[in-house]
């Protein structure tokens, strides 16, 4: 069954990939929350460790791997319409990255919008990479690079920590402003490349039709690797004294990751009446940027424990209660949800992707249809 699209005056947009984006948005938002609202750390309800396991170090990858679809769609239709992919790529990573400085900076401190800029510059660089070759880096970036990492420190004498060895690098002396604040989204962006890799991997392969083509095997694929994911996730957090357990650590979340894409394609490419319940992720997915920048406005307004720089300590809230915290997300989050479907009725794109489009293409973009 061949993927629906949404074709609109400015372009093509493939519904799954915006509905899988505002499922790792609600995913990412739910594993920001306590650090958003300031939540203190010795609150642990059932709740927050089941959405803990459910969600940390799952949401991430995931938006990574649509991230690493979303270059090579780019890349293809700009190369379409005869225009440079590299200038315009590297445009919207310049301009994504100022965006993220700026949230990180002067908002909150956990930014992911940097971390995506400088992984997509470095994506720059393997954009005519044989499909073998981007499949051998994923792998190697996810299962040698971090999980392999995590064995080497844990069963060795030796033990490697990419930012102490970076540090060294780069020698003592008068930290930068700022310094801190770009090395840890770095390190971030390397952590990541396996599954930015992995993305464009499924991209080229055509990975999104012959998934829902191929309907059967890939629910029995969800079901597995979702399960996996989930008790490995789970024996993880209970076992965590374990060892070998422990250094599984960084295996087990994209391996739930994988079970989660699986399932949101073969639902949302479904004639059953239950793909429904996947539409309001659509728009929502579309306007990811403005709504996972309005997310952060909202919060560090409302909650004094998380704001950074111009923005600390204006809030109502300090330390609320983190079921409290988590009621006000998820009302936050259904908020936007119906404000993106009545935001697309009348315009293109949101208000931050407007701005970025603009800044990718160097010219003004119709906003209004």
């Amino acid at each position: 069954m061949a993927l629906t699209k949404y074709i609109s005056d400015q372009g093509e947009r493939i519904e799954i990939l915006d509905r899988l984006r505002g499922f790792a948005l609600l995913g990412i938002f739910l594993m920001n929350i306590p650090s958003l609202a300031g939540v203190s750390s010795e609150m642990q309800p059932a709740l927050r460790s089941f959405l803990y396991i459910l969600m940390r170090d799952s949401s991430r990858p995931l938006f990574a791997v649509m991230f690493g679809i979303s270059v090579c769609l780019i890349y293809d239709r700009t190369r379409e319409k005869q225009r440079d992919p590299y200038v315009v790529l590297l445009r919207r990573f310049l301009f994504l990255g100022i965006f993220g400085t700026l949230h990180g900076y002067a908002i909150w401190a956990g930014d992911i919008l940097l971390m995506f800029a400088m992984g997509g510059v470095a994506l720059l660089l393997f954009l005519k990479m044989k499909d073998t070759w981007l499949l051998f880096f994923g792998i190697f970036f996810w299962l040698v690079y971090t999980v392999g990492i995590d064995f080497f420190n844990n069963y060795t004498s030796y033990f490697f920590n990419l930012e102490t060895s970076l540090n060294a690098v780069l020698g003592a002396g008068e930290i930068l402003a700022g310094y801190d604040f770009f090395l840890s989204e770095f390190i971030s962006m390397v952590n990541h490349l396996g599954f930015l890799f992995l993305g464009m991997f499924f991209y080229r392969k055509g990975a999104l039709s012959f998934i829902s083509e191929n309907r059967k095997n890939m629910w029995w694929a969800a079901i597995g690797f979702f399960t996996i994911g989930f008790a490995g996730k789970t024996t993880v957090f209970f076992a965590s004294d374990q060892l070998f357990l422990n250094s599984l650590d960084d295996f087990f979340p994209f391996v739930l990751s994988i079970g989660v894409m699986l399932g949101v394609i073969l639902c949302g490419t479904s004639t059953n009446p239950i793909s429904k319940l996947l539409c309001p992720f659509t728009p929502i997915g579309k306007m990811t940027f403005t709504n996972y920048l309005m997310q952060s406005l909202v919060f560090v307004t409302i909650f004094t424990g998380s704001g950074s720089t111009f923005v600390q300590g204006i809030g109502i809230w300090s330390e609320p209660d983190y079921h409290f915290a988590l009621g006000a997300g998820l009302v936050l989050f259904i908020i936007q949800m119906i404000f993106s479907h009545f935001w697309l009725r009348k315009f293109y794109y949101g208000p931050f992707e407007w701005l970025w489009r603009i800044g990718t293409y160097g010219k003004m973009v119709a906003m209004r249809k």
